[in-house]
């Protein structure tokens, strides 16, 4: 065993749709093809799809509801190429796809057979609460380190201090307090996210010209904002992330964002390592 690397935490995780969907060794199916069955098993299991079983075990064809969580009639269909995604598509690309197609479910495949399937409640995983919960976290961390490395504590109490918003004045004054007492921290460490997004609004000038683009996902930190309002969810396990067009909406905004807040972020480091 490498002992070394036992010491290096890699924090890149992603998340595929096989993971987070169900496989057809879990699912529950059916081998009839009488709807009067079908109903009354998806009815039971509140399905909205259920798949049909052929005789050799493969998967070509499924029953599901004209309307969701409405039994009283059915469609039987045949599994075309629109409704099936390869089983290790990304999240971010699922959260695309259902954006994009306007569709509440896809088949997992390999392109030869069908390996499972994925939909909306799926996404209501702890899985992807937890990875939704490390991107919010990376973006705070990546975009607090920027502002720590050009903007000093003093500039940042100052310009708190005579803030007529309450939230600003009683953070300076938590962290005035804290070094009173002899705790070893800064300024970052009383923020919040919403914190976050009002300091860089209110130094973006203090940065360097890379990291200026930065200035436009400032109000997204905000009370209102798309960070936060995943967030809320994302601290209250039992509400559902995504389970409607506007949250699928939210969560592809957010991991857009992300990928493009890491450029920025990871661009002039990698530019100082060239040089």
């Amino acid at each position: 065993m490498n002992i070394k690397k036992q010491f290096h935490y890699d924090p890149a995780i992603e998340v595929s749709a096989s993971q987070i969907g169900i496989s057809k060794w879990d699912w529950i199916s059916t081998k009839s093809t009488e709807e009067k069955l079908a109903v009354e098993l998806m009815q039971k299991n509140r399905f909205d799809v259920l798949p049909i079983e052929n005789e050799d075990g493969t998967f070509n064809s499924y029953f599901s509801t004209q309307e969701w969580n409405v039994y009283s009639s059915l469609n039987k269909n045949k599994i075309n190429d629109a409704q099936t995604i390869y089983y290790r598509l990304s999240l971010k690309d699922l959260i695309r796809k259902f954006k994009n197609d306007d569709r509440h479910y896809y088949f997992l495949t390999d392109h030869d057979q069908i390996l499972g399937l994925v939909s909306y409640v799926n996404l209501n995983c702890q899985l992807v609460y937890n990875y939704l919960f490390f991107i919010i976290a990376d973006i705070e961390r990546s975009v607090s380190e920027i502002l720590k490395k050009h903007v000093s504590q003093d500039e940042i109490l100052s310009e708190f201090k005579k803030s007529e918003d309450k939230h600003l004045s009683d953070l300076s004054n938590s962290f005035q307090k804290s070094i009173k007492d002899n705790n070893d921290s800064d300024i970052f460490q009383h923020m919040y996210l919403q914190t976050v997004g009002i300091t860089l609004k209110k130094f973006i000038s203090k940065l360097p010209n890379e990291y200026k683009p930065l200035n436009k996902y400032s109000a997204k930190f905000g009370t209102e904002g798309v960070y936060n309002l995943v967030r809320q969810k994302v601290m209250h396990p039992v509400r559902p992330i995504l389970s409607d067009k506007k949250s699928i909406n939210q969560i592809d905004e957010l991991l857009n964002d992300y990928i493009e807040i890491k450029n920025i972020a990871e661009s002039t480091t990698h530019n100082k390592e060239l040089r």
